[in-house]
């Protein structure tokens, strides 16, 4: 059925097709991906608490040195993930911590006891067995927090090493083990307390009560345990990579935005303060020559959202057409014809007649939350001139980035990014500004899903397309959500309140401390 609609040339196979998270219906997440992993490596969306890195240290140093099975990968597991579910049972006593895996389960077990009986049982064996029932385990995720969460972000800041043939247990490496021994300076006896409930099965209340020095929260200011969190954050270990210093950058861009608000910066706002930004990046940068790399994530992520707007309103076109179902073309039309776009303008005579270029990154932000706002109040034709004129923008706005900032999108050319929409557009500036436009659409949005996700169907057996081929028109499927993509922004600011360089009313005394390190 999808060689009824002949996709072209200039669509090769894509084995790494679908490896991104979400539907990503376009094919565009990998290469904004690929942006801000590098600026943020070591954190991700799902790591939210900044206290398991040191916790997880100590936990794999505290199993070398007391269990001596080092060979049985089993073992370990069973001893991590009981580990995991007396850590969420802490956070849940008391003022609960947020962040923490299994905290959802531990408040239900915590709920079965009388809180005011000190001496009340918690056994969380069964919760913490991986071969249990899914529904009753702590986690479903049979690696656990660290297995499914921690471990590959502590391996990519080279915390630890778990891919040794002849040790199967993870273990700390060398810039792992100062973070160790901070963690057990900073609980003292409670390591003890910790592992020999570990090993019991079972908690009572007055125990847990005890344990809560070792919750997210309670990393203390200028202890060991605190500078040697800053000191891998920051990338000043002796093994510190070039990856360490990108993020500590970001961090500081952070800290200094903090700073100037008197509270801790949000992602949005920060996304929008760095995307006016438009120098170039040195080998040597500082945090004020890493901003452009973020103000070229802010306009691809900007980007994709453009295009999916586009397609978007595609799809409520099939909807309203009976039985479905319309031509390609007939749906590139009613597209264009939202766009509400002159018949006697070039595309370049109309960007420039749109778009004050001393005020484009206005134009930028006005246009993107107009589209999001329209898309939200099911408003199509504003949504599409929204789209369209952010498009229009974002092309312009990516030629002031210097080459060395748009590299860093990767050259693979199968991946639309910035750069080849760039391109993609540039070269139909003289076309009628409707002829442009309708280009676009057919190559880069309708006939491309329909490519992504055949290769999706082909190489993954996932079946994600939201309209699909029917006798030589396109017949409507499903809807999708169109959403921004989450930068680790969030979580970054998590991991500097955590390590106390943030509090509500900015940066602390040991976050300027961390600015005056250069």
């Amino acid at each position: 059925m999808l060689d009824e609609i002949d996709l072209g040339p200039g669509f090769p196979e894509w084995t790494e097709l679908g490896q991104e998270t979400g539907l990503d219906p376009l094919g565009m997440q990998r290469p904004i991906e690929l942006v801000y992993q590098s600026l943020l490596p070591g954190i991700s969306t799902i790591t939210l608490r900044l206290r398991y890195y040191s916790f997880f240290a100590w936990l794999l140093e505290a199993y070398a040195k007391t269990s001596g099975v080092t060979n049985e990968y089993e073992a370990f597991r069973r001893f991590q993930r009981r580990a995991e579910a007396l850590f969420a049972l802490t956070c849940a006593r008391g003022d609960t911590e947020l962040g923490v895996a299994g905290i959802d389960w531990a408040n239900r077990q915590l709920g079965l006891v009388d809180p005011e009986n000190a001496d009340a049982l918690v056994d969380f064996r069964t919760g913490a067995d991986p071969e249990t029932d899914a529904n009753l385990r702590y986690l479903r995720n049979k690696g656990g927090a660290f297995g499914g969460i921690y471990a590959s972000q502590m391996r990519e800041m080279g915390l630890v090493k778990m891919d040794d043939p002849n040790l199967p247990v993870p273990f700390c490496k060398d810039a792992a083990l100062p973070l160790a021994d901070a963690f057990q300076q900073a609980i003292g006896d409670l390591a003890d307390v910790f592992l020999k409930t570990v090993a019991a099965g079972v908690v009572t209340l007055s125990t847990l009560d005890r344990l809560a020095p070792i919750k997210p929260t309670n990393i203390s200011p200028g202890s060991p345990e605190q500078r040697e969190l800053a000191a891998i954050l920051f990338g000043r270990h002796a093994s510190a990579a070039e990856s360490d210093q990108t993020r500590s950058q970001t961090l500081k861009m952070l800290l200094r935005l903090a700073a100037q608000r008197g509270r801790p910066p949000k992602s949005e706002e920060s996304k929008w303060d760095w995307f006016g930004v438009t120098t170039g990046v040195d080998e040597g940068m500082d945090s004020s020559e890493l901003q452009p790399v973020w103000a070229l994530y802010q306009a691809s992520d900007l980007l994709r959202l453009a295009y999916e707007t586009l397609l978007f309103a595609g799809l409520r076109i099939l909807t309203i057409a009976p039985p479905n179902s319309m031509s390609l073309d007939g749906v590139i039309e009613g597209v264009t014809d939202m766009a509400g776009l002159p018949g006697n303008q070039s595309l370049q005579e109309w960007i420039h007649e749109q778009i004050d270029f001393s005020d484009l990154e206005n134009h930028a932000k006005t246009a993107a939350h107009a589209m999001q706002e329209t898309l939200t109040a099911a408003d199509d034709e504003q949504a599409v001139k929204s789209a369209w004129s952010l498009i229009a923008a974002l092309s312009l706005k990516g030629k002031q980035l210097d080459r060395s900032v748009l590299e860093w999108v990767g050259s693979a050319e199968h991946f639309q990014s910035l750069v080849s929409e760039m391109k993609f557009i540039e070269l139909r500036h003289d076309l009628p500004v409707q002829t442009a436009l309708a280009e676009l659409l057919r190559e880069r949005i309708f006939r491309r899903h329909l490519w992504v996700a055949s290769r999706k169907f082909r190489n993954q057996k996932a079946y994600t397309f939201l309209f699909e081929p029917d006798d030589g028109a396109l017949r409507f499927r499903d809807f999708f959500r169109v959403s921004p993509s989450s930068p680790r922004i969030d979580q970054a600011v998590q991991f500097l309140r955590d390590v106390k360089l943030l509090d509500d009313r900015g940066v602390t005394w040991l976050g300027l401390e961390e600015l005056e390190h250069g």
